[in-house]
């Protein structure tokens, strides 16, 4: 019965979802943007060094992100203690949280 309930509500609020998202209309381009591209036009010197400098930033993203991820296993940790470590950070990362657990049964 709550299976039921919860499909025919997911199905009332996609149906919702769609209704508004086909209604709204998209904001006009900013005024101030048309005449900072207009003066990248004229200089596209200026409009290739922006686009490298984006290219820096997302290779430096992509350095970052590489090296932020470190199970261990070049340090001697195996695979299931770099588990169970994860395992047990979410469980602290947890609204309930880790700690005893009382029985109500």
């Amino acid at each position: 019965m709550q299976h039921k309930m919860a499909l025919a509500w997911m199905i009332v609020v996609a149906v919702a979802v769609f209704a508004v998202s086909a209604q709204v209309e998209a904001a006009p381009f900013p005024q101030e943007r048309q005449v900072y591209l207009d003066q990248l036009e004229d200089n596209p010197q200026a409009l290739y060094e922006l686009i490298s400098s984006f290219n820096k930033l997302r290779e430096l993203e992509n350095t970052k992100r590489a090296f932020g991820l470190d199970f261990g296993l070049n340090r001697g940790f195996s695979g299931s203690q770099t588990a169970k470590h994860l395992m047990g950070m979410a469980a602290a990362n947890y609204a309930n949280g880790p700690g005893r657990r009382r029985r109500s049964e």
